[in-house]
């Protein structure tokens, strides 16, 4: 099996509690390190305000993460390799804490801009390396189980990152909340170099040549084209979200923040059924509905004007838009899996998210200075619903060709 590029060997010598242990130790880092990384949507408006920024160069601050991460998650293979899986995840923790660190002592966009550069690399980092350690140390019988545990993380991560930022906003200022966080991550970070658990084996760096055969095909750039929207429906929309709530609708800020998380409490578990329809139904059917119906939630959030429906979408929203993952990752998966093995997800997601984690956002907010959040909503909703509805139509008229 292999894990963005990386070759995976299994190690059945890992005591069983240790196999345990060790897993929730590292869905924990995967909880802080995602936490980290969108806690700066809800602390947007804050940030915007004290700053003086507009709404694009607010987007902009989530391409910056975006390109960071980019590049650490394709370099994270060169490092694995010289150092182990074990050591990566602990500079990854390191780094990412000393991004908190510098971001605490921001007052400035360009510093704001270095310091989630940083953040973005420390973070890139943790990923490929966090798959290897549970696919090395979690007995093949038990590893669907185990990388489910592991992705309790980021679900849970989005419901924690408004509360935080409340926390931080009321009883603290959100710059020394930004430090105190640093500062537990690495700790987290060391402690766990120091413990006996994870993966001393080496990566291996990507194969490049082989990158050229997912570039030459075109079902893998029209997968990049689905994830990018998928990813901008769930992150991206979340990243903006505060600013649209209370900008364009007049939520208080605390308010704002709590409605964001528990609009993803129910999203934690709901990835389990989009699994078996998609399992029962077909996988290319469940994307093209996925696609469709929440391009039309995301357009009829920007369009309503009752702050109760402005609610209840927020909430149903995500619902749906988490449901594209289990089946597209199996797609996405099956891609030459044969020769490659998972390379086409490692090249796909960064990609992706770079598109829909990054550049839609900012361009939410640029269209934000010209109009209004909410009509960047509009315009990616839309372009959504069309891109579902096409891919509706194929899958029907293929069907009928078939029958």
């Amino acid at each position: 099996m292999t894990d963005y590029g990386w070759n995976v060997v299994k190690e059945n010598t890992v005591p069983k509690h240790f196999a345990i242990s060790g897993l929730l130790f590292l869905t924990g880092i995967f909880f802080l390190n995602f936490t980290s990384r969108i806690i700066f949507s809800p602390l947007l408006p804050i940030i915007e305000l004290e700053m003086g920024l507009n709404h694009a160069e607010s987007g902009s601050l989530f391409l910056v993460v975006s390109c960071g991460y980019f590049i650490s998650v394709f370099s994270s293979g060169f490092i694995s390799a010289k150092i182990n899986h074990k050591r990566t995840i602990v500079l990854s923790c390191i780094v990412l804490g000393m991004a908190l660190l510098l971001l605490g002592y921001c007052t400035t966009f360009l510093s704001l801009t270095i310091g989630l550069f940083i953040l973005g690399l420390g973070a890139g980092l943790y990923f490929p390396s966090g798959l290897a350690t549970i696919s090395n140390n979690i007995s093949p019988a038990y590893l669907a189980r185990g990388m489910s545990i592991h992705e309790l993380a980021p679900n849970i991560g989005f419901v924690a990152a408004p509360i935080l930022c409340d926390l931080f906003i009321t009883y603290i200022n959100w710059h020394l909340g930004l430090i105190y966080l640093g500062i537990f991550v690495i700790g987290s970070g060391m402690l766990y170099g120091l413990s006996p658990n994870g993966c001393r084996k080496k990566g291996t760096a990507p194969n490049l040549s082989a990158s050229k055969v997912f570039f030459c095909m075109p079902i893998f750039w029209g997968l990049v084209v689905l994830f990018s929207f998928a990813i901008c429906s769930s992150i991206g929309i979340y990243a903006m979200a505060p600013l649209f709530l209370i900008m364009d609708h007049g939520m208080e800020f605390d308010k704002a923040n709590r409605l964001l998380a528990l609009s993803r409490i129910a999203a934690i578990f709901i990835p389990l059924v989009a699994g078996w329809l998609s399992d029962r139904f077909g996988k290319q059917l469940i994307i093209s509905l996925v696609i469709f119906f929440t391009g039309g939630l995301t357009t009829a959030l920007a369009i309503v004007d009752n702050l109760l429906w402005v609610k209840i979408l927020i909430v149903i929203q995500p619902l749906v838009a988490v449901c594209f993952f289990p089946a597209a990752f199996a797609v996405l998966s099956m891609l030459k899996s044969a020769e490659y093995g998972n390379l086409g997800v490692s090249l796909c997601l960064p990609i992706a998210f770079l598109i829909g984690a990054g550049l839609m956002p900012m361009l939410i907010g640029l269209v934000g200075d010209i109009y209004s959040i909410g009509f960047g909503f509009f315009l990616v909703g839309s372009l959504m619903a069309i891109l579902g509805f096409s891919l509706l139509f194929m899958t029907f008229a293929m069907r009928k060709i078939i029958i």
